[in-house]
């Protein structure tokens, strides 16, 4: 199974998960054509898209998804807060499993300021359970038996302090996202005893520093890190026992 990276920031956000039958797209927030070229313009391949929430680096590009057939699953909350009707959208709810394709994925609640966000955790025979988490303040779940994980680190305190930014958009980048202090500590909160791949995503262009929360992250967890940049690829594989 391999990872491709469209998008990992606040300009847009898209990642697809693929192999040689088929793709799961995880968020909207990339203009369809972007897909298709990752794909080799093999869109049947699609077996459909999961969204976070209604944030448009998230979902702006919805529309284009659903106009070519792509079943979108998201919370009510999103659903309402995008305003689209179309009978590919599909509402789901917090730790109720459902299947696309091969791929088996449970939702579940994060903290964002937001209507109804969601997490996800991916199962595929390929790649066990692959945890998704982005835009979120902290995680309210641990789990068990994970495999890779692509989990937000957007910023440092320190960063933050000392960047010349007004206090309520600092504020709300504190209540809203994931430090990297706060994403070492979720880490660490889970098992990880089976983990392959650590993928950080949406790092702040301003207030983020990729060479050393990579550093960081690999010194806490004692795991491959790889820090998620557009056009990047990587293998998510299953640990050999």
């Amino acid at each position: 199974m391999k990872l491709k990276v469209l998008g990992s920031s606040s300009n847009g956000n898209c990642y697809l998960l693929e192999n040689k039958n088929s793709c799961l797209v995880i968020e909207a927030g990339v203009k369809f054509k972007e897909v298709k070229k990752a794909l080799d313009y093999n869109i049947n391949k699609i077996c459909s898209c999961i969204i976070t929430h209604e944030h448009k680096d998230h979902s702006g590009y919805i529309n284009e998804y659903l106009k070519c057939g792509i079943n979108c699953y998201m919370s009510e909350g999103t659903a309402e807060m995008l305003g689209c009707e179309s009978f590919y959208i599909k509402k789901i709810k917090a730790l109720q499993v459902f299947c696309v394709g091969e791929f088996k994925i449970m939702p579940f609640n994060t903290k964002h300021d937001c209507k109804e966000p969601l997490g996800y955790l991916i199962n595929h025979k390929e790649c066990g359970n692959v945890l998704f988490a982005t835009d979120t303040y902290y995680l309210p779940n641990t789990f068990r038996n994970l495999n890779n994980i692509l989990i937000e680190c957007n910023y440092s305190m320190d960063i933050l302090r000392d960047n010349n930014i007004n206090e309520s958009l600092k504020k709300r980048i504190i209540s809203s996202h994931l430090s990297i202090d706060t994403c070492i500590g979720v880490l660490n909160a889970n098992d990880l005893s089976n983990v392959e791949n650590i993928v950080l995503i949406h790092l702040s262009d301003n207030n983020s520093n990729a060479p050393e929360f990579k550093t960081r992250v690999e010194c806490a967890t004692g795991i491959p890190t790889v820090v998620a940049e557009n056009g990047i690829e990587v293998d998510l594989k299953l640990k050999l026992r």
